[in-house]
């Protein structure tokens, strides 16, 4: 017999996150559609999907945004036309959610203008980590949708459980915003949680400062951060985490949104290679966060 899918008949991904996408169908038994993308010499794309269904998974995660975006509403227009009535996007990474207030004057709250746009695209959402700061919850993005942020915290914990992670070991984050995170992958484990404190001058320009009093000593670390980016924050945080006398640092990103340039300088401060979840396609993706999605979209039927 077929597991409970929330009545999904097929999913439909992208060409850059194929692989992802075909893991999420088989957690789900059934059917991956994979879009055709054409791109025009004046920058217009041209969505071409096969096999119309009445429930469809759409899956792409939103980094590097803004081709995408359009894209995704040319995607929805054609499942609708075809005769779709429900539409669940599963993006494992949101995009603009961090402006989620003016902060200065001229600026747009991008967090309200793309949850107003997509969800006139789409009937239910499925994010990991949304990176939401002052809104508490994804129903506030996308009002009237049913949603589902979810936590990277068990893909972490299960990934250090089976490779025999230290009973002394330290999971640290390196602010406050990431003290859920901490929480939820030390918590199963019965490990310390410690949660550093951030001062952000600029994109690039970040110091993290643990506790003094942090039982790091002679214990080893483990990093863990929604979004890897430019490193900075991770960069700053190990050099707090080995002035405190961490024996040895390892480190977990939810997303990994980092250069190869900035790769290299993970090896190069004797970080190693930062291991991540696939739902941002990246040559650190160790983590399958398909289970994860597919318990959620699961839920969907429940509710």
């Amino acid at each position: 017999m077929a597991r409970n899918t929330g009545n999904y008949t097929a999913v439909y991904g992208f060409p850059e996150s194929a692989d992802a996408a075909r893991r999420l169908a088989q957690a789900l038994e059934i059917p991956c559609h994979i879009a055709e993308l054409h791109r025009f010499p004046d920058g217009e794309s041209l969505v071409r999907l096969p096999e119309p269904v009445e429930r469809a998974i759409v899956y792409r995660s939103l980094d590097r945004p803004n081709d995408k975006l359009v894209e995704l509403t040319l995607a929805a227009s054609v499942l609708r036309r075809q005769g779709a009535a429900d539409l669940c996007l599963v993006a494992p990474y949101m995009a603009y959610m961090r402006q989620d207030a003016v902060f200065r004057p001229g600026e747009p709250v991008s967090q309200t203008v793309v949850g107003d746009w997509l969800g006139r695209c789409f009937d239910r959402f499925v994010c990991v980590e949304p990176h939401l700061h002052r809104t508490h919850t994804l129903d506030e993005v996308f009002v009237g949708r049913p949603s589902a942020a979810l936590s990277g915290a068990a893909p972490i914990a299960g990934h250090l459980r089976g490779n025999g992670v230290a009973a002394g070991t330290v999971i640290v984050g390196p602010d406050e915003e990431s003290a859920p995170l901490v929480e939820a992958v030390a918590g199963p484990l019965g490990l310390t949680g410690i949660v550093g404190r951030k001062e952000r001058r600029g994109d690039r320009d970040v110091t993290v400062v643990l506790p003094p009093d942090a039982p790091i000593h002679g214990r080893p670390v483990v990093i863990v951060d929604d979004v890897i980016s430019s490193g900075e924050t991770i960069f700053s945080c190990a050099r707090a985490a080995r002035m405190l006398g961490a024996s040895r640092v390892q480190v977990y990103g939810v997303h990994a949104l980092f250069s190869d340039i900035v790769a290299e300088r993970f090896v190069a401060e004797g970080l190693g290679s930062p291991l991540s979840c696939d739902g941002v396609p990246h040559p650190s993706n160790a983590l399958s966060l398909s289970d994860l999605l597919a318990d959620a979209i699961r839920s969907f039927a429940n509710n």
